[in-house]
Order: structure tokens, then C-alpha cells, then sequence
């Protein structure tokens, strides 16, 4: 669809914060039914060894940039 196809909006997108248990911000999880369930990286449950080996690294070059 391109966007001058596109209908304009008639109101404001709904801006929905998830927040897993410690408090932090959960980009990371799945609403189904009446289950609610957010994490952020850190508590992240469904971590592959890949992923968490790349945030180890991510984690590493920012401490050596700060």
C-alpha cells in the first residue's frame, strides 16, 4: 500500500507501555486472552544462546564506550 492510498487517521494511535516485573520497560512478550505477559532483555525468558551471546557483546561495547 503506498501512502497516498492510505486513509488519513481520524484519531490518535494508542501508545500501549508494557512493563515487565522489575519496573523496566518489556519489549519482549505476548497478550493472550487474559494473559498478560511482558519481559524486558534482561529477565527475558525465551532467550536463544545466539541472542544472548549478541546482547553479552552489545553489553561489553557499550561499557567500553562509556
Amino acid at each position: 500500500m503506498r501512502d497516498i492510498e492510505r486513509q488519513t487517521l481520524t484519531r490518535a494511535p494508542t501508545l500501549i507501555a508494557r512493563k515487565c516485573g522489575c519496573g523496566d520497560w518489556a519489549g519482549f512478550g505476548f497478550t493472550k486472552g487474559d494473559r498478560d505477559d511482558w519481559w524486558c532483555w534482561k529477565h527475558y525468558p525465551y532467550k536463544t544462546s545466539a541472542r544472548l551471546e549478541a546482547a553479552e557483546i552489545a553489553a561489553t561495547l557499550d561499557s567500553r564506550a562509556a
